[in-house]
């Protein structure tokens, strides 16, 4: 893809990851209310299996290997970069984002039991507070992917930080799914920004020979992100309650945000 077109180009792949994300937990719950959790796994094996048949068969690629000895260092890959404190702070930003999302998004069945606690239909439930956000995010991808083209997507992240905090923080409060929903399906807004941005980000300011590299590196921040954002989330849960949980994951976002803004504009700086 050319670099000036990433944002939409990434916008419109994601689209993919949030159908996934908004019929994954509607088709999960219902299953799971239908025939058992088990079977739902056997569901999931079994659409996981038809996904890898696909990409053996249709997805090609043009690839030379590199042998063993020829592979960059990782100290060669970072001198190759002209900003390397920006991708680096690209890093903390991704392992943020999913730190945050995390810590929450394995606690929402609890949270909805708390605030249903006689429903009979909890997984069907749950699946709708799960699947609100990719709603929204499947509606917006694809223009804030052209937005982030436009008006570059450092902009786009910075605001869509702050977006999801704003959503964020006022679900310590709901006293209802409704209002949860809600509130889930305007985080969705700025899920739809936050990854791309980063991608985008990433693939404007590395050179062709370090992409592999530095978008694993990424991965590896974002896994990291995937398995310490519930061990935070469930801490904090124990010893303090969920609206604890919201507000300070809320607050995290928003220093993420301005921590991007900072390394943004050093960058500029040392442009200039």
């Amino acid at each position: 893809t050319p670099k000036e077109k990433s944002g939409w180009a990434l916008g419109t792949l994601s689209t993919g990851g949030i159908t996934g994300g908004l019929l994954g937990p509607l088709i999960g719950g219902l299953l799971a209310d239908w025939i058992g959790l088990r079977s739902v796994f056997l569901f999931t094996g079994s659409a996981l299996f038809l996904t890898f048949l696909i990409t053996l068969w249709f997805v090609k690629e043009d690839f030379v290997p590199v042998k063993r000895e020829e592979l960059a260092s990782m100290k060669s890959i970072f001198a190759s970069l002209r900003h390397p404190q920006l991708i680096v702070g690209l890093f903390v930003t991704t392992f943020l984002i999913q730190f945050s999302t995390q810590s929450i998004g394995p606690l929402l069945t609890l949270y909805v039991r708390e605030l249903n606690p006689n429903t009979t239909a909890l997984a069907f439930m749950a699946g709708i507070v799960a699947s609100a956000p990719g709603l929204a995010a499947l509606v917006s991808a694809q223009r804030l992917g052209r937005l982030s083209d436009r008006h570059g997507a450092e902009r786009i992240l910075f605001w869509a930080l702050l977006l999801y905090s704003l959503f964020l923080i006022p679900q310590a409060f709901v006293t209802s799914t409704t209002q949860l929903i809600l509130l889930r399906f305007g985080i969705g807004f700025a899920t739809a920004a936050l990854m791309p941005s980063v991608q985008s980000l990433l693939r404007q300011h590395t050179p062709v020979s370090a992409t592999g590299r530095i978008f694993s590196y990424n991965q590896s921040a974002q896994f990291m992100g995937n398995l310490l954002g519930p061990l935070f989330g469930s801490q904090i849960v124990a010893h303090f309650g969920f609206s604890a949980l919201f507000i300070i994951t809320g607050l995290i976002m928003i220093s993420n945000a301005f921590l991007e803004r900072t390394n943004v504009q050093s960058l500029q700086l040392d442009t200039k």
